[in-house]
């Protein structure tokens, strides 16, 4: 049972989380699903389908694009290169996170470069010195009788709709178009927050560039069939293959399932007691990954280069930073093994998968019944795609 101390600042799973758990099963492997879907291997290789995701899934829709830790103090700012548009990240004054384009408004100067949370109120453009604020108005200008009649609150920068919810800043990267944000407000929100998601803390990021179509690297993390057998030298013997729990939060996905030694049936109300043995894994669609484990939160944000090149940002989230010699020790383990896990097994494999899908040799992937999710996800993707 959970300690006092720790009980003071427990956080309540939701009635769907709660729902759902109570119907993860027991280990046992001769339960698990039996059952066939196919997946043309062309939606991995097309250039066409990777045009058409980008414009449908990618734009007009909230994408994940940072973590909310990554703006962790007010009047904060960072730019974010990875998806295809210079973005700026601020926290103003009054701990609103915005979205703009970052492009000075004057002669079109990409405004900010600081790849790293940078504090101030202020951003000043390198080529002239105009200055913007957290909010995106423009405060100064050198020389301003040069500009006459030039209205400074008619040029700020151009801002893109963005919402704070689960821990997670969502953006849509289109100015031109309107956003529905309700399905990241909602029920997927509130699941993020009772894992607590927006008050932890970034323990590692990781920056990765990886030779390899998105949807293999949401696959590779998608299934557990593949855990016992690619991860057996990593974390294969903390699971056992066992049904997993699937359902839709509208296009995304919350996937349950037990450690090794999870049994159906212990009272477990509370975020602290499930993570000690089982797992929630929640595919966002279309661009990240967010999976608890015991002792942090693995999110990873997806932006997509090219059809066959996905840059993949990785956050260890922890309720609190590592301080005593053996915190810090456990952690560098966990960030170790998880480093393992995604650089060198799930995403060197979807890089295989690239491969293997531009070959065209196979024209269908065979899932099995313990590929369930993967397939989840591909039709939701499809449903937007052709609605």
């Amino acid at each position: 049972m959970p300690e006092a101390a720790e009980l003071a600042g427990a956080r309540p799973l939701t009635e769907g989380q709660l729902r759902q758990l109570a119907g993860v099963e027991d280990s046992d492997p001769s339960t698990v699903f039996k059952e066939i879907d196919h997946l043309p291997t062309s939606i991995y290789a097309s250039q066409a389908r990777y045009e058409l995701e980008q414009e449908k899934l990618f734009r007009g829709r909230p994408i994940p694009v940072a973590v909310s830790a990554l703006l962790p103090a007010l009047r904060s700012h960072i730019a974010i290169d990875d998806h295809g548009v210079p973005l700026l990240l601020t926290r103003d004054g009054d701990g609103k996170a915005h979205a703009f384009y970052n492009v000075c408004t004057h002669r079109a100067i990409k405004l900010c470069q600081a790849k790293e949370t940078q504090k101030g109120g202020l951003i000043v453009c390198p080529y002239h010195a105009w200055s913007f604020d957290m909010k995106g108005q423009l405060k100064a200008l050198p020389r301003p009788e040069i500009f006459p009649g030039l209205d400074k609150r008619k040029m700020g920068l151009v801002e893109l709709e963005c919402v704070e919810a689960g821990g997670v800043i969502w953006v849509n990267l289109d100015a031109g178009r309107k956003a529905d944000f309700s399905i990241v407000t909602g029920e997927l929100g509130a699941d993020l927050d009772a894992i607590g998601l927006g008050r932890q803390k970034i323990c590692h990021h990781l920056r990765v560039d990886v030779r390899a179509n998105w949807k293999l690297i949401v696959d590779s993390f998608s299934e557990n069939y593949h855990v016992t057998r690619l991860h057996s030298q990593s974390l294969g013997s903390m699971f056992v293959d066992r049904k997993t729990s699937c359902e839709m939060l509208g296009e995304h996905l919350r996937v349950m399932s037990g450690r090794a030694d999870f049994r159906q049936g212990e009272p477990i109300t509370t975020y602290e007691e499930f993570r000690r043995s089982a797992v929630a894994h929640y595919t966002i669609v279309p661009g990240a990954l967010i999976i608890t484990s015991p002792a942090y939160v693995s999110v990873i944000l997806l932006a997509p280069q090219a059809v066959d090149h996905t840059v993949v940002n990785y956050y260890m989230m922890v309720d609190r930073l590592p301080e005593t010699e053996r915190e810090v020790a456990r952690y560098e383990k966990s960030l170790a093994l998880m480093t393992q896990i995604t650089t060198r097994e799930d995403f060197w494999v979807a890089e295989l998968g690239t491969i293997g899908a531009k070959s065209g040799v196979v024209p269908h992937m065979t899932c099995g019944g313990m590929e369930r999710e993967m397939v989840a996800f591909h039709r939701s993707v499809e449903a937007i795609l052709t609605a």
